[in-house]
């Protein structure tokens, strides 16, 4: 899959239009951002981890059942995704006080809210990314219907359900967090953007320390150093998959092994109730993989590239818990 042309850049990535209409590649970039870009830098690598990051944990929702823009990631520093038209809202899902909560409502930062908070800001750089509620969504255009404010809480929470506890895992308190969403090309709402560093807080369980943009913002150093600490803990989630690949020949192809068995049933008696007899073969592989999806992935490129000739074979794909 190669980049055509430049489609956009945000503050974090790059996105390039691909020869499939429906597919784009995101490119990671290294810069950093705060305060609506008022404050910038690069931290070389950072791109690098932020994909590494959001394909382990894009794979974790997929797995929940959280329909994501996600496809594959390509290299360190590129993901293959769906085509999606963003909505201009980010979705802030907050566990614990902290940043702008904290200035606004005088919250004591790192209390524990009682019930996590959902909040909407309009996504507008030269507005400085003003929160916003319901009815200024819709009178805004931001959205086509009402209901679809209540898709993203929705999901939004669900999301907050299933990373909550898969960070606690790794001793990481999930703080807050930013989501984007657009619609893809049949108008459902799914997940976009990226899931990381730069658009997470952690802090580590027991010391407090902070583990995000957040060392950046308040220039405390040590932004790639905490990066990799983040990846390299989700990374001992890892688990190991049965992947179990059965191959045959495609319809139309002589299969004269088949052949062969079919005649041989037939002088058994078995010629009425047998009709047609393929002969395939059953290659059974155990994966290391961060999720169910990123194992079924890591398989299906091994068929493509290896296991099976696509020119003349099919193959289907079984991933069960190792």
């Amino acid at each position: 899959m190669d980049k055509l042309d430049l489609l956009y850049e945000g503050k974090g990535k790059k996105l390039y239009s691909t020869n499939d209409r429906d597919l784009l590649i995101a490119e990671f970039k290294d810069d950093l951002t705060a305060f609506n870009a008022q404050k910038r830098s690069q931290e070389s690598g950072k791109g690098i981890l932020n994909n590494e990051i959001s394909t382990i944990i894009f794979g974790e929702l997929s797995d929940s059942n959280i329909t994501t823009h996600f496809v594959k990631k390509l290299n360190d520093r590129d993901m293959l995704v769906k085509r999606v038209s963003i909505i201009p809202i980010e979705v802030v899902v907050r566990n614990v006080a902290t940043g702008s909560l904290t200035k606004r409502l005088g919250i004591p930062e790192g209390r524990e809210l009682k019930n996590p908070i959902v909040e909407f800001y309009y996504k507008n750089d030269a507005m400085n990314d003003p929160i916003i509620n319901d009815e200024h969504a819709v009178i805004m255009g931001l959205v086509d219907e009402v209901v679809e404010l209540e898709n993203l809480k929705t999901q939004a929470r669900k999301i907050n359900e299933i990373l909550k506890p898969f960070f606690a895992k790794v001793g990481l308190r999930l703080i807050d967090f930013k989501l984007e969403f657009g619609k893809d090309k049949n108008e459902n709402i799914i997940l976009a953007d990226e899931i990381s560093p730069d658009s997470c807080r952690f802090w580590d369980s027991t010391t407090g320390e902070k583990l995000d943009k957040d060392r950046f913002r308040q220039d405390i150093g040590g932004v790639k150093v905490a990066y990799e600490e983040v990846k390299n803990r989700i990374l001992t989630l890892q688990k190991v998959y049965k992947a179990i690949v059965n191959i045959y020949l495609k319809d139309g192809v002589l299969d004269s092994a088949g052949k062969a068995v079919n005649h041989a049933l037939g002088s058994l008696g078995f010629g009425n109730s047998v009709n047609d007899v393929r002969i395939g073969r059953q290659i059974i592989l155990k994966i290391s993989a961060n999720s169910k999806s990123d194992a079924e992935k890591q398989t299906q490129e091994m068929c493509e590239s290896l296991l099976a000739n696509t020119v003349i074979e099919d193959y289907n794909i079984e991933i069960i818990n190792g």
